[in-house]
Formats: C-alpha cells, sequence, structure tokens
C-alpha cells in the first residue's frame, strides 16, 4: 500500500495565500486520483473552481532553489 503524503516547499510561505491553497487542493486531489487525468481537472474544477488562475500566478513566480544537505 502507498503511503498517502503530502508534501510541501517552504517556499509557498512567500507566495500569495491562493497560491498555497492551489497547492494544497492540488495535493489533495491527487490522494483521491494520482495522475493529471480529466477526473483530477474535474475534481480540481469542484473543489477550487478558478484553479486554473491560481496556477498561472503560482508558476509566474520564481521558486528559491531547493540545496539539499548533500550539495
Amino acid at each position: 500500500m502507498d503511503a498517502k503524503r503530502v508534501w510541501l516547499n517552504l517556499q509557498l510561505a512567500k507566495k500569495p495565500p491562493e497560491c498555497l491553497e492551489y497547492v494544497v487542493i492540488h495535493e489533495l486531489v491527487h490522494l483521491k486520483e494520482r495522475s493529471h487525468n480529466k477526473r483530477f481537472v474535474a475534481l480540481m474544477d469542484q473543489y477550487l473552481p478558478d484553479w486554473r488562475a491560481c496556477k498561472e500566478k503560482l508558476n509566474s513566480f520564481i521558486m528559491d532553489r531547493y540545496i539539499s544537505a548533500d550539495e
């Protein structure tokens, strides 16, 4: 059985709240539907009707590069 986990980038705290909301909803929907198929899109539309605008806004920001402990 796959572990049901949601991982969030801490850089999201620097973004507008609607961007964080979009990411959280996106990840929670993945707990119901793993791929980005028609069902996934329908669930996103149901839970966050303006998700496309939120996604576009989030994608317009530059995320700081994550540096792992190995680098």
